[in-house]
């Protein structure tokens, strides 16, 4: 009887502290949708590095180049430029963005070629040429990525929470819309969805570079180029070099993003190796969270495990009652948390055209697949500092010193 009350007081200690993270996060989110666009808008610089043609690439950069964020005159000026960054002329999304920065007339918008440079990240080296090329007057800078799906008022939002000098940097966040309901798919929506709950945390917020936004003197004064110039990161290295100016990241829930979310067993392989690795080099604490919450899920999975196969075989009936206490314990909750979860996303998510719900059953029945291949594969980051990004291998020896393999 000890066994039973110990794995089920573990299980629900479990269950607890997922369903308290997941609750500040909707708290937080809840409290952010009641506050509205204030009269704060700077004029900014919205810089999208692009490599290859993503998703919905022309569609993407269109709702970026549509943004209603004008001048606070009621001119009705646009009060912001765009400019995008390649690493050559010969990137597939180069004429495309001539095309598109051609043709529109409201933005300003330039297209600039960073070349290649071998000790950082070529995201980063696209980021800082474009930086090179910002106006003098631009006060606020925005960095984004190409799948995102933007709103109309979304750099309004983005910007505008920067008005509290407390905030060092806003931020967004991706929801992986599925379409091909299969597990990589899933597991990467799960881990996802449970990486989201950090950004209500005072203490783990973090930037994401799909979406941020930070005032020019606050990136002055933390140094991001010096953090980027040698870096394979640009998010996770703002959200250190900000937090140590002892200034918050605030994430803004109308910038949280629907992402197209299709991938293979290989592509979600080398995406989660090189989110866990990232955090491990530019965002330690974040990382070693990850890491104990990883150990103890899998300490809980090997309990379970024990109890079955040990009682099965020696036939002791209290084992087995045991693992089937704690697994009739965690499923149901988790079944139930991400129900409420689902219905709580569809709303916040309602400005864009799909329906979680198809995609809820397949969700819960990867609940067993995602408790043994999330900790193991966030536990491997352990072992290695190499990443693949984009067909180029990355080997991170230290925040500072990135080395293309």
């Amino acid at each position: 009887m000890l066994i039973i009350a110990l794995l089920s007081v573990f299980t629900a200690a479990l269950c607890a502290a997922q369903y308290f993270a997941y609750r500040r996060l909707r708290l937080h989110v809840e409290r952010g949708l009641k506050v509205g666009l204030n009269g704060y808008r700077p004029k900014a610089a919205v810089i999208l590095p692009c490599k290859g043609l993503d998703h919905g690439f022309k569609e993407n950069v269109q709702k970026l180049l549509d943004q209603s964020y004008s001048r606070p005159d009621a001119s009705g000026t646009a009060n912001f430029e765009v400019i995008f960054a390649v690493a050559s002329v010969d990137d597939p999304a180069y004429p495309v963005l001539k095309e598109l920065a051609e043709n529109v007339r409201a933005v300003n918008t330039k297209v600039v070629v960073a070349g290649v440079n071998r000790e950082r990240a070529q995201k980063l080296n696209n980021q800082l040429e474009a930086l090179r090329h910002v106006s003098a007057d631009v006060e606020v800078f925005v960095f984004v990525d190409a799948d995102v799906v933007a709103r109309r008022d979304f750099l309004g939002h983005l910007v505008s929470r920067l008005s509290d000098q407390t905030v060092g940097a806003t931020t967004g966040y991706r929801f992986y819309v599925l379409h091909k309901l299969n597990y990589p798919s899933l597991l990467r929506s799960l881990w996802n969805r449970v990486s989201a709950w950090e950004l209500a945390s005072p203490s783990q917020s973090f930037a994401w570079g799909g979406a941020m936004a930070i005032r020019r003197e606050t990136f002055d004064q933390a140094r991001v180029v010096e953090a980027w110039r040698n870096a394979a990161d640009d998010d996770l290295s703002l959200t250190s070099a900000v937090k140590k100016l002892g200034l918050g990241v605030y994430f803004v829930p109308q910038c949280l993003v629907a992402s197209h979310g299709d991938t293979t067993f290989d592509e979600f392989s080398e995406w989660m190796n090189r989110q866990m690795i990232l955090t491990k080099v530019y965002y330690p604490s974040l990382w070693w969270k990850a890491i104990g919450r990883a150990g103890v899920l899998w300490l809980w999975l090997l309990a379970v495990s024990a109890c079955a196969v040990v009682g099965f075989f020696t036939q002791k009936a209290d084992l087995v009652l045991a693992g089937e206490i704690a697994v009739g314990i965690i499923v149901p909750f988790e079944v139930w948390l991400i129900m409420q979860a689902q219905r709580f996303w569809q709303s916040v998510l309602a400005d864009y055209e799909f329906n979680l719900s198809r995609s809820l059953l397949a969700t819960c029945l990867g609940i067993p697949l995602a408790h043994a291949v999330l900790p193991a594969m966030t536990l491997w980051s352990l072992f290695s500092n190499r990443i693949q990004w984009r067909g180029v291998e990355y080997e991170l020896r230290s925040p500072t010193e990135t080395v293309i393999v």
